[in-house]
């Protein structure tokens, strides 16, 4: 098995890394040999089906519930171990570049149209459920899904957001522990309450709580004003959110409608610090949440912007100098919530693109290939055991996530 560089197949060019079989190559002659028995062979089962079965259809072939292909080579020259998770209306898809392998999930569609959903992914499952009060699933690594159930399925409307260390959540409401509707209880995937709590800055907004990059949460409340909230804090921030990360996010602070700069802020203390260049005034500001990724390296924000013709593309902003980036990819006019997402090491970014196909970027080059994947709407990343979280990553670059109490890390 192997993958092959095809031409550019979606709006926003770049090769196309393509999960097929990859076969000697054989001669004209002999390839026109084969296709003319193949096709002489198809127009005998034809006439034999239509003899016994008369105008009768077939029957319809459902897909596997789980198919894997095996690349036989690295993709995208990746050697670290991390995955990339992509989910799509009909199927959630898992590729490992660095093993060449591709597992393809059959999944049912959410019983809603709300566009926030929840995409988790946790150390052997992959968790979706809606905002709203829908039955959502979970995917066992390499198993069909299941119902999802246990204080992470929805028995009222909520958030779900990702929790500070893999296999855990915040959940807005817990059936049977009877919590205040203002707080956010951490819980396991596997159903137990760690202990911690997150109660909600006033006139907070629940349903608007989504991750804030690195294990907590950021939320609008009713007056439009931002807030990061923890276990032990609740912080409003003054300056409109690009995009987060674990170790820096990227925002646009205003002192008048024609005074606005592009700041960096620091997540754990709120701190912020004026970018040199013109600011990202043509950012989906008006959008809930944040669509903008920081890299986990926290050198680079990478944020949808429109070009000025109605169309999406990609902007990147390095968190250093200033200096802005156009990358050449093409998104949906109004991107969902985890449209992109950066691989732990920030050398590639990924990002859903016009066609719903999967772009992926080198940070190094800039060069755009696109898997070949379709009809994706969210993406999300695994990091390999071992590698940074975005906990560990915090900590490292000295913000002081709390770990939380003893005992409670499942």
């Amino acid at each position: 098995m192997g993958y092959q560089d095809l031409g550019p197949r979606e709006p926003g060019g770049g090769d196309v890394v393509h999960f097929g079989t990859a076969r000697p190559p054989r001669k004209p002659w002999l390839r026109n040999g084969l296709i003319a028995v193949a096709v002489l062979a198809l127009a005998i089962v034809g006439v034999v089906r239509s003899i016994h079965h008369g105008h009768s259809k077939p029957a319809a072939v459902r897909p596997p519930p789980v198919t894997t292909t095996e690349v036989g080579q690295r993709l995208l020259g990746v050697t670290a171990g991390w995955e990339l998770f992509a989910r799509g209306s009909s199927d959630l898809v898992s590729v490992q570049p660095a093993s060449g392998i591709v597992i393809r999930t059959v999944v049912p569609p959410l019983a809603s149209n709300n566009p926030e959903v929840a995409f988790i992914i946790g150390p052997h499952e992959a968790i979706v459920r809606s905002y709203d009060d829908v039955p959502g699933y979970v995917v066992p690594d390499g198993l069909p899904f299941q119902p999802l159930g246990g204080p992470l399925a929805a028995d009222s409307p909520g958030a779900l957001v990702p929790g500070p260390h893999p296999g855990q959540a915040w959940v807005q409401w817990v059936p049977g522990s009877n919590p205040a509707a203002e707080t956010l209880l951490l819980v396991s995937q596997n159903g137990k309450l760690t202990g911690q709590s997150i109660r909600l800055p006033p006139q907070a907004l629940p349903a608007t709580a989504v991750s804030d990059g690195r294990g907590y949460v950021l939320m609008l409340t009713s007056t439009n004003a931002i807030y990061d909230a923890g276990p032990s804090w609740d912080r409003k921030i003054s300056a409109q959110i690009l995009a987060v990360g674990p170790t820096a996010w990227l925002g646009l602070a205003c002192t008048g409608r024609q005074h606005c700069h592009n700041v960096e802020i620091n997540p754990a203390t709120g701190a912020q610090r004026a970018l040199p260049g013109a600011p990202v005034q043509d950012a989906l500001t008006f959008a809930w949440p944040a669509l903008g990724v920081t890299s986990p390296d926290g050198t680079t924000a990478a944020v949808p912007v429109f070009d000025g013709a109605s169309l999406v593309t990609i902007r990147e902003i390095n968190l250093q100098s200033g200096a802005s980036t156009a990358l050449s990819v093409r998104m949906k006019t109004a991107p969902g919530y985890q449209t992109m997402v950066w691989s732990p090491d920030s050398r590639w970014l990924f990002a859903v693109t016009l066609g719903g196909g999967v772009a992926a970027i080198s940070e190094d080059t800039h060069q755009v290939r696109q898997l070949g994947l379709t009809n994706i709407s969210q993406l999300a990343i695994r990091a390999a055991p071992g590698e940074a979280t975005a906990a560990s990553l915090a900590i490292t670059a000295g913000q002081g996530v709390p770990p939380g109490p003893a005992g409670t890390v499942p």
